[in-house]
């Protein structure tokens, strides 16, 4: 419990803008209205994530399935995702890991329950874009 209510601490360090620090993964997350309405195939996803400029920054990109995996909490349900973010969507959401070196099948996470999955990348999922940060120095007692 002390390593859940740690984790939701470190993601829910937000204010009032359209992104959301992860200083534990090092990760930025997008976190604006685009997250619950955009629906697109995975090329438009790539696309939109290369030229997303947000907050100043415009080094998006598809996050990967072990990153968007970080994002889920296996206590909850509609939404399976940790708390903090402003704007969530229980829905399948891409990331850039091909599968089995299909090119034709991606991985991704279905926020509705937080389980992985596969589709052909010329289906319409949501996206929620990512950045590389720097992670904050976190005492190791944080990480169990």
């Amino acid at each position: 419990m002390k390593k859940i209510v740690s984790i939701f601490m470190i993601i829910a360090s937000l204010n009032a803008s359209d992104i959301a620090q992860d200083s534990y993964t090092g990760l930025t997350w997008q976190d604006n209205i685009d997250v619950t309405h955009k629906v697109i195939t995975y090329q438009k996803a790539y696309e939109y994530c290369q030229n997303l400029e947000l907050e100043g920054f415009s080094d998006w990109r598809v996050p990967t399935i072990t990153e968007l995996l970080s994002l889920v909490d296996y206590n909850s349900y509609k939404p399976a995702i940790l708390g903090g973010f402003n704007f969530i969507k229980d829905k399948f959401y891409w990331s850039s890991t091909k599968y089995k070196n299909n090119n034709y099948k991606n991985w991704g996470v279905d926020f509705e329950n937080g389980a992985s999955k596969i589709d052909n990348i010329d289906k319409k999922h949501q996206i929620r874009c990512v950045r590389t940060t720097k992670p904050k120095s976190i005492d190791k007692s944080l990480r169990g």
